[in-house]
């Protein structure tokens, strides 16, 4: 068969898009507390449940160690990383840092037809702020901090943003489900004003003050994001910790 003839073998799904879904699925599992901290990952059960093979599966679980998402114990197997309080702090203190740094970037390097857009799908969303399903405003206060950092031109703050994102989410859900929520979404609109502006030093001042505005009620903050995603997760379907661990075949 010459080499560039078409076959009429279907083409197989590529691996490494499947290890990216099931990791972005897993990730999200994990962050929405359907795993709990300290869960142990059964692998048989995942696999039947995400209708994925062993292989891809674990490639999906090791890129989540990576992320410090997932701890390894020997002889043991993958678990959810406990939540440890001293170092949410550190998170939140090295996202402050993070976050400055890309909204200085920003100002310098994006387009003012880039900002705009950014500017325009956060208007879409305080718009329709009243109706929208709390979740999704968490989901979206990930986003916009997310595209900022795109805006940055630097791909290595984007990532950094989010592994920090995903290891805060349960904080910044608690706290979107609180009262300063409005607050918050407020002063994504005043960093974009002075970005618009091509204010360097205001957007800076004004980004430091929005992620470390809630430092000083932090630990409060974790005990609250605990406890409301421990009961989210109480009543539904958990995975046999104990249930044997069968053979798989794998993509």
């Amino acid at each position: 068969m010459p080499r560039n003839a078409p076959s009429d073998r279907p083409k197989r799904k590529r691996k490494g898009n499947t290890v990216a879904l099931v990791q972005e699925r897993l990730r999200s599992m994990i962050i929405e507390f359907e795993l709990r901290p300290g869960e142990r990952l059964n692998e048989q059960y995942l696999s039947k449940s995400l209708n994925v093979g062993r292989t891809p599966l674990r490639e999906a679980i090791n890129r989540l160690y990576v992320e410090q998402l997932v701890e390894f114990e020997p002889n043991r197997g993958f678990f959810i990383r406990q939540v440890n309080v001293d170092e949410i702090e550190d998170l939140f203190e090295a996202r402050g840092i993070l976050e400055v740094g890309a909204v200085r970037l920003a100002v310098q390097l994006a387009t003012d037809a880039q900002i705009q857009a950014l500017a325009d799908q956060w208007d879409a969303v305080l718009h329709d702020y009243g109706n929208a399903n709390p979740d999704y405003l968490v989901e979206q206060d990930a986003v916009f901090h997310e595209s900022l950092a795109a805006l940055s031109g630097n791909s290595a703050i984007l990532t950094f943003m989010r592994q920090i994102n995903s290891r805060i989410h349960f904080v910044r859900w608690a706290g979107l489900h609180g009262d300063d929520r409005r607050r918050t979404f407020d002063e994504h609109k005043v960093i974009l004003d002075a970005m618009k502006k091509r204010d360097e030093d205001l957007a800076a001042s004004e980004m430091l003050a929005h992620v470390t505005h809630r430092r000083g009620g932090l630990r409060r903050a974790i005990a609250d994001g605990l406890l409301m995603g421990l009961s989210r997760s109480a009543g539904a379907h958990r995975s046999p910790h104990d249930a044997k661990e069968g053979k798989n075949d794998d993509e």
